[in-house]
């Protein structure tokens, strides 16, 4: 059995130990529970692995335009596609040229004409023959009716 005068040294001793350490233990388990929810929010992310899909431009209802954006389909996030170019496009023609017109007119009738004779060939028909089966055969001639006072006459052709 413990003298009453130590038992009470040793209560005293023990509060006095944790009044000294409980600030301690306080600021471990705070940042026990920070460095666990930065752990659960850094591993928890999207981190955008998949391919993004491309949102085009548009005007929304107000009439501001909104520029063209991804899109992540994990989490949803968007983001700015940033299309911007260092330089500008060199433009290599601009007008109209009178000069090149008759050069391009008979480039076009003998492409015209080559795809004509492609086309024949492929039909199966001679481009040189004169084909009579395929003819039409010349409308009937129809007699001209006048309109004369109420009269009606026939005038033959």
């Amino acid at each position: 059995m413990q003298h009453p005068i130590v038992s009470a040294w040793l209560a005293m001793l023990g509060v006095g130990l944790i009044a000294l350490f409980s600030p301690a233990v306080v600021a471990g388990a705070l940042a026990l529970t920070v460095v666990g929810v930065a752990a659960l929010w850094h591993f928890g992310r999207c981190r955008h692995e998949g391919r993004p899909g491309l949102l085009p431009p548009s005007t929304q209802p107000d009439g501001t335009r909104t520029p063209a954006r991804w899109f992540c389909g994990q989490c949803g996030k968007v983001w700015d596609a940033d299309f911007r170019r260092e330089s500008t496009p060199v433009q290599r023609y601009a007008g109209f040229d009178q000069s090149k017109l008759p050069a391009a007119a008979k480039r076009a009738a003998a492409l015209e004409r080559e795809r004509q004779h492609l086309a024949m060939r492929r039909a199966g028909i001679a481009a040189g023959k004169a084909t009579t089966a395929r003819t039409a055969a010349p409308a009937p001639v129809s007699t001209i009716v006048s309109i004369e006072r109420g009269r009606r006459t026939v005038v033959s052709s």
